[in-house]
């Protein structure tokens, strides 16, 4: 499919990364969704690209949001798993509440999308399941085991998922250092900007993976 007949659902509409592609996505596909967790009303609706609300870590809320986007523009052809959290300062013997909350920021909210979309991806017979992992996961990070633990089971996921569905239905993660966005600058202002992933990279490497054939693919950035 053409990037410009393709319905794409991004999670974690209100982050910097999901918010970017959002804009980027907007002008090219032919409808783009973001979702947050909370919304004061239960869409808004702007020429070919809307906000919702769903909730990653309820099935039913999935369930919902992909049905909304049925019924407004036909199948989903895209699933992007973008939302997700980092948080630091424990020893693996301790911090029992940053394990718990990555688990369920960046790994359940991953699985419970991919639970919900594939079996609608499977029955039309096309789709792209893009997530995020991190280079932290492959190389480990002192006081981040959580995260680290967390996104290296994303990478796990994906490449299962990509096993399993080997006829038309993709599943591939970018696997980025630091992202350079304002709130990392921000909590970093003495460190060396120049080797950190613009936006636009993460944004250009999506299209080309929407629009080949790969599966399973870890794409460090």
């Amino acid at each position: 499919m053409k990037i410009d007949e393709l319905n794409i659902v991004i999670t974690g509409a209100n982050g910097a990364l999901a918010s970017y592609l959002l804009e980027y996505f907007s002008n090219r596909a032919a409808f783009v969704v973001g979702t947050v967790r909370r919304l004061s009303e239960t869409s808004t609706l702007k020429n070919n690209e809307a906000i919702i609300e769903m909730d990653p870590l309820d099935h039913y809320s999935i369930d919902k949001a992909i049905n909304w986007v049925n019924n407004e523009s036909g199948d989903v052809h895209v699933w992007m798993n973008i939302i997700g959290g980092f948080t630091m300062g424990n020893y693996v013997e301790g911090g029992n509440d940053a394990w718990t909350y990555m688990y369920n920021t960046n790994f359940m909210t991953v699985l419970n999308c991919c639970q919900q979309i594939l079996p609608f991806m499977k029955n039309s017979g096309w789709g792209r399941i893009i997530n995020i992992g991190s280079q932290t996961a492959i190389n480990g990070m002192p006081l981040a085991g959580p995260y680290c633990a967390s996104k290296a089971a994303v990478h796990s996921l994906t490449q299962t998922v990509a096993l399993e569905n080997c006829t038309g239905v993709t599943c591939n993660a970018l696997v980025p250092g630091i992202i350079d966005t304002q709130a990392n600058r921000n909590n970093m202002p003495e460190a060396d900007h120049s080797g950190w992933v613009a936006l636009e990279n993460m944004a250009e490497n999506i299209e080309k993976i929407l629009l080949s054939n790969k599966n399973g693919l870890l794409l460090e950035l």
